[in-house]
C-alpha cells in the first residue's frame, strides 16, 4: 500500500494562503527552492490520524458537485479540515475576521454525522475547503 506524501497547490498570493491555513493551524515548517521545477516550495505538515479519500458521486443533476463536474470536469473538489467537537463556531469566527468567506450562515449537517461549512474558492486561493466538526 502506498501513503500520502503531501497535496501540491499552486497558490498566486502565498502571504494569503500562508494566513489561511495558519488560522486552521497548519503553518509552514519546511521551505525548499526547486530550480528545476521553477518553484520555491512551502511544506505544512498535516497532523494526520487516519486521512481519507472521497469519491462524491452525484445523484442530484442540479446539486453542486454535478454542477462542479459540469463546468470544470472530475477531479478534486474540495480540501476538507476537521476541528474538535465545539470549535467550528470558533474557527468559522475567526476566519470570518480574517476576510475569508463562508458559504453557509451555520453549518450544515454532512457525512458521518458531522457538521460542516465551507471556505468559498473565491477567498481562499481559488481551493473549496472544506471545515467541519463531530456532532
Amino acid at each position: 500500500m502506498v501513503s500520502l506524501n503531501h497535496i501540491g497547490i499552486a497558490v498566486a498570493d502565498l502571504p494569503r494562503m500562508k494566513e489561511l491555513f495558519s488560522l486552521l493551524g497548519l503553518n509552514v515548517d519546511h521551505v525548499e527552492d526547486v530550480p528545476e521545477q521553477g518553484v520555491k516550495t512551502h511544506f505544512l505538515p498535516l497532523p494526520l490520524e487516519q486521512g481519507a479519500i472521497e469519491f462524491l458521486e452525484t445523484v442530484d443533476p442540479q446539486g453542486t458537485v454535478a454542477q462542479f463536474i459540469a463546468k470544470k470536469g472530475p477531479g478534486i473538489h474540495h480540501l476538507s479540515f476537521g476541528a474538535k467537537k465545539g470549535e467550528l463556531e470558533l474557527l468559522s469566527q475567526k476566519l470570518r475576521a480574517a476576510g475569508f468567506r463562508l458559504l453557509y450562515d451555520t453549518p450544515r449537517e454532512g457525512a458521518h454525522g458531522m457538521k460542516i461549512n465551507f471556505i468559498h474558492p473565491a477567498s481562499a486561493g481559488g481551493i473549496l475547503i472544506e471545515i467541519m466538526e463531530p456532532t
